[in-house]
C-alpha cells in the first residue's frame, strides 16, 4: 500500500516501484464506499491497463490534491453527483487531461433519474459496475481512448426531465423516425450471416459457443466480427451489441428491450 495523495489509498502490484522510475504511470481513481471495487476488480484493471495505478477514495476532494503519479481517471459514484458538480471546473484546472465517468452499481434508471443534477459536458461516460469484467473493461477502454460511453437509458431519461412536456411529443416522433432510419441503413448493410452471428453476441454467446452452433471456425466467426464491426462504424463487440439492442428496441417499439437485455445476457460474453 502507497499514499499517493492525502486520504487515497492505493492498492498495486507496482507499490514497490518508485513513481519517478515509471514517468508513463496514471492513477486511476474511484471515489465511493470502500466496497465499491473489489481488490479483484483493482487487480484486473491493472493487468488489462499497465499504465494506470488504481486508488481508491471516500472523499472527492482528496482528488485535487497534489498527485505523484498523475491522476488521469476519475470515476465517481453516483450519490457523489453533487460534490463532483460543485467542484468539477476546480478538479479540471488542478488536472487538466483528466477524464470523468460516473459509475453505478445500482440499476441504471435510478441512476438516470438523477442525471438532471448534472452537467454532462465534461462527463465521458456512465458505466455500470454490476456487468461482467470483460464489458467493463471495454467501457474503460473507450473512454481512455478518448471516447465516451452513455447507455441509451440515461439519455432518454435526461431528455425527459430538460425537455419542456408541451415540446417533446413531436420532437419525439421525428426524431425516433431519423434514428430508426439511420439504425435500418447501418444494419441493413450487414450479411445474412454476419446478423445471426450479431444476435448470438447479443445474446452472450462467446465465439467458440458460435462456430459450434453456425458450424464455422472460430476464426471465421473472428472475421465475422471484424467485419460487423466496421461495417456499424463502432470499435467493439460491445458497441455493436449496444447498436444492436437500439435498434431492435425502435424498430419493436417496446421500450425497454435493450435494458432488459444488457442487464443480463449480453453483459456475459467473452472473446472478443
Amino acid at each position: 500500500m502507497r499514499q499517493l495523495a492525502p486520504h487515497v489509498a492505493v492498492g498495486s502490484a507496482l507499490s514497490a516501484t518508485q513513481p519517478q522510475q515509471m514517468p508513463h504511470l496514471r492513477t486511476l481513481l474511484f471515489v465511493g464506499p470502500s466496497d465499491l471495487v473489489s481488490g479483484a476488480m483493482a487487480a484486473a484493471i491493472q493487468r488489462e491497463f499497465p499504465f494506470l495505478v488504481v486508488s481508491q477514495s471516500v472523499d472527492i476532494r482528496s482528488a485535487l490534491e497534489e498527485f505523484d503519479i498523475p491522476l488521469r481517471l476519475l470515476l465517481v459514484d453516483v450519490p457523489h453527483l453533487n460534490e463532483l458538480n460543485a467542484c468539477v471546473q476546480q478538479l479540471l484546472a488542478q488536472h487538466p487531461t483528466l477524464i470523468l465517468a460516473i459509475v453505478t452499481d445500482s440499476d441504471l434508471r435510478e441512476t438516470a433519474e438523477r442525471l438532471h443534477a448534472l452537467d454532462t459536458q465534461h462527463i465521458h461516460g456512465i458505466l455500470p459496475l454490476n456487468v461482467s469484467l470483460d464489458i467493463l473493461l471495454s467501457m474503460l477502454r473507450i473512454i481512455l481512448k478518448g471516447g465516451t460511453y452513455f447507455p441509451s437509458i440515461t439519455f432518454k431519461a435526461r431528455e425527459v426531465t430538460t425537455r419542456p412536456a408541451e415540446e417533446s411529443s413531436n420532437r419525439d416522433a421525428v426524431k425516433a423516425g431519423l434514428e430508426l432510419e439511420a439504425r435500418s441503413k447501418v444494419m441493413g448493410q450487414l450479411t445474412k450471416r454476419e446478423n445471426e452471428i450479431l444476435t448470438k453476441i447479443a445474446l452472450g454467446n462467446q465465439n467458440k459457443i458460435i462456430a459450434s452452433a453456425l458450424g464455422l471456425s472460430e476464426h471465421t466467426v473472428k472475421i465475422h466480427i471484424h467485419n460487423i464491426i466496421r461495417k456499424l462504424g463502432v470499435h467493439n463487440r460491445t458497441e455493436a451489441v449496444a447498436l444492436y439492442f437500439d435498434y431492435k428496441e425502435k424498430s419493436s417499439g417496446k421500450p425497454g428491450i435493450r435494458a432488459e437485455r444488457s442487464g443480463s445476457n449480453s453483459a456475459h460474453h467473452g472473446d472478443a
